[in-house]
């Protein structure tokens, strides 16, 4: 499912769908999708940012992109489709991080809500993206009544998912930790009143906006979305590149062609192509096609058992 609020959407759904069939040719797959209105576009045809039509067609699918992670109806839809948590996905520059060879991902996962029934999913799908990604995980407890809620559901989780690493700490500790050794925070989860603070921190940290997307899962659907930067008519072809890497790799759990899509694109950075946002000479749907190209490569190499 393509979800889109504005005409400059349409452009970042073209990007979605050109990697797509692009990863859908290399590895023999088949992907149905449609395309839907959410906010100004919705509002406009049909006097609400998100319909029931539009909820229930996500529910019918297996993942949903939306264009904008800031347009109107995006929080609707977390709420409509009773998502527990919103992961925002940073790049913290080598510069600030101990080991110097590459930079370091990190991810701040903001709860929703303290109440049981959203608490205990949330910690769920932390602990699952955590295995998933392989990434240590954080967490801030909350102060008062809800900490022994907290404390227990992650008790159950650490029992679920022996593998991953779970640390807790203060939001001070979390606030120094970003700082002086974001690679080794992986994934921080908050609960809501923290969790605007350390995205406010994290956006901080980040020196590489075009790359900033958000997601929210659990284990029947998930929306995935690029951040659009301040001053920034266009979501970049990189953000939409990461975003639908991770609606692959966390919803449709296509590791290997997950793996191939930011293969892909760093093979793209690293080769100096860049848009004119970012300085260069192409166009997003240029860097698009130099992505499809690198697919097609590991697609040629690659079958579903591995390297050819």
């Amino acid at each position: 499912m393509l979800l889109s609020s504005s005409p400059q959407d349409e452009v970042n759904a073209a990007y979605a769908e050109k990697i797509l069939v692009d990863l859908s040719a290399a590895f023999d797959h088949t992907f149905s999708m449609r395309q839907e209105k959410i906010g100004e576009k919705a509002l406009a045809a049909y006097g609400e940012s998100l319909t029931d039509k539009v909820v229930d067609a996500c529910l019918d699918c297996g993942a949903v992109f939306a264009c904008d992670a800031g347009s109107q109806g995006v929080q609707e839809l977390y709420d409509a489709l009773n998502l527990p948590m919103q992961v925002r996905s940073f790049c913290v520059p080598e510069v600030l991080c101990d080991r110097h060879e590459k930079p370091v991902n990190l991810y701040v996962g903001s709860v929703f809500s303290m109440d049981d029934d959203t608490l205990r999913p949330a910690v769920r799908s932390a602990f699952t993206l955590a295995q998933e990604m392989d990434v240590r995980l954080c967490h801030c407890a909350p102060a008062g009544k809800s900490q022994a809620d907290w404390a227990a559901a992650v008790r159950v989780q650490e029992t679920a998912f022996p593998q991953v690493s779970a640390n807790a700490m203060t939001a001070a500790e979390a606030i120094r930790g970003m700082i002086a050794s974001p690679e080794r925070m992986g994934l921080l989860l908050c609960p809501p009143y923290a969790g605007s603070i350390m995205l406010a921190a994290g956006t901080a940290l980040c020196t590489h906006p075009n790359i900033i997307h958000d997601f929210a899962f659990d284990d029947s659907i998930g929306v995935y979305a690029p951040v659009l930067p301040p001053d920034v008519d266009d979501v970049s072809p990189f953000a939409t590149a990461l975003a639908v890497a991770k609606l692959l790799r966390c919803s449709l759990h296509l590791s290997k062609e997950a793996a191939c899509l930011e293969a892909a694109l760093s093979n793209v950075i690293v080769g100096g192509w860049e848009t004119k946002e970012d300085g260069g000479a192409l166009s997003g749907m240029d860097v698009v096609e130099l992505i499809g190209e690198q697919i097609a490569t590991a697609g040629e190499l690659m079958t579903r058992s591995g390297i050819a």
